[in-house]
């Protein structure tokens, strides 16, 4: 049979390729050899019939802000990370970035544990605090010695492939007070490795709102083309309004889009406010990506999995074809692997996910701890990965992957 694998009656729905409607997806090997409506299923070795109304074949959805190095951190101490298949493949996403999760010190577990253990494409961003171990404090970088520009140039040499990216956290008295030093640095060791910049902007607990606006607005105009900016709807200080009305965002913000900068709203448990998320779109300003910024205390509180962020996207106006976008297309792009994933095309990666689109009234929460409430919510039903199947597992909740009724 010349196909191992076919997915057959589904809606498909790829935005990048331009597909909304029934169509099939014969698999062989690792790789889609098909996308058609009506292929023979007698010429599949396994066939997988989806039906139901509210249920959409997407591309493998992407993650592009995630902590995962599992087991690279001791339990109990700093900030825990999620096993990347729960938040992988078993939850509907194919491929996820982590973001920093350890510095040039700890990156080697990532290539010799964590990697080769995962069913999920992991991408890695290293943490510019060169000897970070999981983010155990507030602040990544103590002082300016931390980013160490030998240390990192040194493990990306000795690491072909595994380190895709830096990673900064705009936080604590280093990214306030010495702000244009650390950015100018981190740029440097950017551009001379030709890797990405990530930079993580809202700080919590800054003290002085202009001043930490004043960086953010610096830190725009040093990105270039395919760098990140993450926490686009942060509520707190160094975000990328210009008042308290927040209705018009800084201009340095859109100079720097129009550059080619990636806009990225990585929910998180700390960085997402609601309000500040549909006055962001009803001005236009609209995240390139949608992520979670999933850690292991997130995935049981606040933010649960990617697809309750994008149900919380929906209830501030967006549509599914808006949050399929922006998780896959949009997010294979951002990490420049479009030839690779992020769209049902013969000859790419066969990844791909199932999923339900719930009608209802569902009830949200937001970091600031708004409630809000929503009346569409996805939830996962099968991920092919590189032409695996798997299933999801129960889900973040104690009763599954919906968020509560409200």
């Amino acid at each position: 049979m010349p196909y191992d694998l076919l997915i057959k009656g589904g809606h498909v729905l790829d935005p990048g390729q331009g597909i909304d409607g029934k169509m099939d997806i014969a698999v062989t090997g690792t790789k889609i050899a098909a996308v058609a409506p009506g292929i023979d299923a007698a010429e599949a070795t396994r066939v997988i019939e989806v039906k139901g109304d509210n249920r959409y074949v997407t591309p493998g959805l992407i993650d592009i802000h995630t902590h995962v190095a599992f087991g690279a951190q001791t339990a109990g101490v700093g900030m825990g990370c999620c096993d990347p298949d729960q938040v992988g493949v078993h939850a509907g996403v194919t491929t996820v970035l982590d973001c920093g999760s350890v510095g040039v010190a700890s990156i080697g577990v990532m290539r010799w544990h964590v990697i080769p253990k995962a069913k999920t494409r992991i991408v890695t961003f290293v943490n510019v605090g060169s000897f970070a171990h999981t983010m155990p404090g507030f602040a990544d970088v103590a002082k300016m010695e931390d980013v160490d520009e030998k240390s990192i140039a040194s493990a990306i040499a000795a690491n072909p492939g595994l380190i895709n990216g830096l990673k900064l956290r705009m936080v604590g008295p280093v990214a306030q007070e010495q702000s244009e030093p650390l950015i100018d640095l981190c740029k440097k060791i950017s551009r001379d490795n030709h890797i990405p910049l990530m930079v993580h902007i809202g700080d919590m607990r800054a003290a002085d709102y202009t001043k930490a606006s004043a960086a953010t607005r610096y830190l725009l105009n040093s990105f270039d083309p395919g760098d990140i900016l993450t926490h686009l709807a942060t509520p707190h200080a160094g975000g990328v309004m210009t008042d308290e009305s927040r209705t018009v965002a800084v201009p340095e913000l859109l100079e720097a889009r129009a550059r080619g900068v990636v806009l990225d709203p990585a929910l998180g448990a700390g960085n997402f406010g609601f309000d500040l998320c549909r006055q962001q779109a009803d001005i236009g300003l609209i995240p390139d990506t949608i992520s979670s910024d999933l850690t292991q205390g997130g995935r049981t509180r606040v933010v649960y999995s990617l697809m309750e962020c994008m149900g919380r996207f929906m209830a501030a106006g967006y549509e599914v074809k808006d949050m399929v976008c922006m998780a896959t297309t949009n997010a294979a792009k951002a990490l420049n692997l479009q030839d690779e994933i992020g769209a049902l095309k013969v000859g790419m990666e066969a990844d791909i996910t199932v999923m339900d689109v719930a009608n209802g009234k569902w009830k949200f929460i937001d970091t600031v701890q708004k409630e809000f409430t929503g009346e569409k919510a996805l939830t996962p039903v099968l991920t092919v990965k590189a032409g695996e199947v798997f299933n999801p597992d129960w889900g973040p909740h104690p009763w599954g992957w919906l968020p509560p009724e409200a």
